[in-house]
């Protein structure tokens, strides 16, 4: 987390709009439809060049929509996005096996590979990809499969030999940025070989994890039939939206490792799993992992165009989409203000206004899209107050006022404050929630009793930090 630059000041000038989190006011389609427009210009910008590692399930190739996915994974290649795909193949080993009357045992989600089956499964694998190879040149773009990975067998464990199963012993990055550079789409099957030539059967997910790692990949995609990390509706870090929905928003490293630790029974082995290489591939350095429903019409480019998305966005810290507001920040915070301005919600501010307090505002942003901001200014060395918080009506119900209010309690507690005080007309169960307590006027800084307003009758609420 980045540390406040803000220094205390005895006589700060009073912020005189209520911190809260307001009812959604309606927003006119119109302005939505603009805003859609620029955060799209935006994220082309950002990601122009960047590598993001595509995991597909084999199983989505029976859907009727499978086509258009792959057509959607082109239009980002068009972008200029490098795109790497990793192709899960157990489906389709499945029933080549079955076709062949040749039958493999799993222990523990690990299929034990027999020279006999080997050949097999090599086919299957091949057939995903060549389905893969087709569908890009029936929309005018080249993909290619080659000899990227270095395997080796994961041998016996628990006295079972597992055959030719083998695990990722090196990804020859180079080589395949080879091909990224040429414009094309590596497609990199779930086959290794070993430095001898020995062929590997390995597990596409762990794969997927490896490739990204190697390749400094921006994002990884686990597309598949799951929607996303279903949601442990008893951990405190699940929002009722998600609740609503079913699946987790987002997740940051430490709760993703809090689900896997503290709710192993909660979570299927499937979604336990997924949710083990998504925290893997992020302690490697991949920035971001999504785990997305691919049967869905137009996932991938929401996921990739909109904050928002469909499915779940796995990243390293709670606060990383949190930081001191700059001066570039200031359209955008009038911007989300504005429906809240128009309900006389809110007093009108212009940016002159802001430029003056700057300091004492942080903003919540994911991919240079703001979704929320907060103030918080001092009052003397020991007291400050938490005012402006407001949120995006698009991205409501998410959690980011919540985590907004966390990371300036932080700042303040780093800052040596012992108190922070809030007013609200309307927000007081929100506030309450996260720990303040309603207090008296009078308990007020003088500085800030002399600016009260009566009228507006808000509550004054206080926590201690």
């Amino acid at each position: 987390m980045k540390k406040s630059k803000s220094k205390p000041k005895t006589k700060s000038k009073p912020h005189t709009v209520p911190a809260k989190v307001h009812a959604v006011p309606k927003t006119k389609t119109r302005n939505g439809t603009i805003q859609t427009i620029r955060e799209v210009f935006g994220y082309l910008r950002r990601y122009r060049d960047q590598v993001f590692v595509i995991k597909i399930d084999d199983s989505l190739m029976d859907l009727p929509l499978f086509p258009l996915l792959i057509r959607d994974i082109v239009l980002l290649h068009q972008t200029g996005i490098r795109i790497v795909l990793v192709p899960g193949a157990k489906h389709s080993i499945d029933t080549v096996l079955q076709r062949y009357s040749t039958k493999t045992r799993t222990v523990g989600g690990v299929r034990v590979t027999t020279p006999e089956a080997m050949p097999l499964v090599k086919l299957g694998a091949s057939n995903v990809s060549n389905v893969l190879l087709s569908l890009l040149a029936e929309n005018e773009t080249h993909g290619v499969v080659g000899n990227w990975v270095r395997a080796r067998a994961i041998g016996v464990r628990d006295g079972l030999d597992y055959k030719q199963t083998g695990q990722v012993e090196k990804v020859n990055a180079a080589l395949m940025k080879g091909s990224l550079d040429d414009n094309l789409i590596p497609i990199v099957p779930n086959v290794g070989w070993s430095a001898i030539g020995k062929d590997y059967n390995l597990n596409s997910g762990e794969l997927a994890v490896a490739v990204a790692e190697a390749l400094g990949a921006t994002k990884l995609f686990f597309v598949g039939r799951d929607s996303g990390i279903p949601v442990v509706a008893k951990a405190p870090f699940a929002e009722p939206a998600e609740i609503q929905s079913g699946v987790f928003s987002n997740l940051d490293r430490e709760e993703g490792g809090a689900l896997l630790k503290n709710y192993p029974k909660a979570l299927e082995v499937p979604a336990r799993e997924l949710l083990s290489l998504a925290l893997k591939a992020l302690d490697g350095g991949v920035q971001r992992v999504h785990v997305v429903n691919g049967g869905r019409d137009g996932v991938l480019l929401q996921e990739v165009f909109s904050s928002a998305g469909q499915g779940t966005m796995l990243y390293v810290n709670a606060y990383d989409h949190i930081h001191p507001a700059r001066t570039s920040d200031i359209p955008e915070i009038l911007r989300i203000m504005q429906p809240y301005v128009d309900e006389g919600v809110l007093i009108q501010r212009n940016a002159e206004d802001f430029s003056r307090d700057l300091e004492h505002y942080s903003v919540y942003k994911v991919d240079d899209v703001l979704h929320g901001c907060g103030a918080l200014t001092p009052y003397g060395k020991s007291t400050a107050e938490l005012s402006a918080l407001v949120v995006d009506p698009a991205y409501a119900g998410r959690g980011t006022g919540g985590k907004i209010v966390e990371y300036l309690l932080q700042r303040a507690r780093k800052a040596g404050m012992k108190k922070v005080f809030l007013l609200t007309t309307r927000s007081s169960d929100f506030f309450m929630r996260l720990g303040f307590n309603e207090v008296p006027v009078s308990t007020l800084p003088p500085e800030r009793r002399k600016t009260f307003n009566e009228k507006r009758n808000s509550r004054v609420l206080a926590t201690g930090v």
